[in-house]
């Protein structure tokens, strides 16, 4: 854009000089050769003078229409660039946005929560981070010490996912499955919230892979067993 406004500048000069030139190129040949052009040149005058301001005008037109388009490219970048995207997203927004996914959101103090097929769901954002977390309540059988190391490896396996066991003042136990990333716009969460869904799902299922072979490892004559209860009591 500043090439395109340097461009016509320089020609609106140009034309300017090309005219003046003009007019000098006359007046000196009436001055020397002495001939008659007194009533020639004042046409030529009026002439070479019109066509000057009919370019410079030319020019300048254009130079505005120049700087016309900048504003309004420049105007159109701020209303479409990252930053007027990063307004922060609220609870309201998530509530909203999950209902329009077809679920039934319901909002508790720190989070948005849902469920899908029973299975409750607890959506976290803060400062830009999403975090989307499903918890599990542990059955009495399970071998916590396998169960922290399938949880490591599936770590190490999934992107953007981890999990941990989490006890609460009551004494009881949940396993934590967790997806964390950062989320800057409403629209961003709109694109990648079903994948999300298919890693937090991928891993849960990935994890309970990786206690069962290790379990197996351990004591082969084991029945496979469940790492986690079907219908957990303790979902917060």
């Amino acid at each position: 854009m500043e090439n395109l406004e340097k461009e016509y500048r320089k020609w609106g000069t140009i034309a300017l000089c090309c005219v003046m030139t003009l007019l000098f190129t006359i007046a000196a040949i009436d001055s020397f050769l002495e001939f008659d052009f007194s009533k020639n040149m004042y046409i030529m005058s009026i002439v070479a003078t019109a066509c000057m301001l009919a370019i410079i005008s030319m020019s300048w037109i254009r130079l505005l229409n120049c700087k016309l388009m900048r504003t309004d490219l420049t105007e159109a970048m701020k209303t479409t660039s990252p930053e007027s995207e990063t307004a922060s997203i609220t609870q309201k927004d998530i509530d909203q946005f999950i209902r329009k996914e077809g679920y039934v959101p319901q909002v508790e103090q720190d989070c948005v929560f849902f469920k899908i097929a029973g299975e409750r769901y607890d959506v976290y954002y803060q400062d830009e981070k999403f975090t989307l977390v499903k918890r599990f309540g542990l059955s009495e059988d399970v071998d916590k010490e396998l169960l922290l190391k399938a949880c490591a490896q599936a770590h190490d396996e999934i992107f953007m996912f981890r999990s941990y066991t989490h006890t609460y003042d009551t004494n009881a136990t949940v396993l934590c499955f967790e997806v964390e990333t950062y989320v800057k716009s409403l629209s961003e969460l709109e694109r990648y919230f079903p994948q999300y869904l298919n890693v937090i799902n991928h891993a849960i299922e990935r994890q309970r892979e990786i206690y069962q072979q290790l379990l197996e490892a351990k004591s082969p004559q084991t029945e496979r067993v469940s790492t986690v209860e079907k219908d957990p009591k303790v979902v917060s």
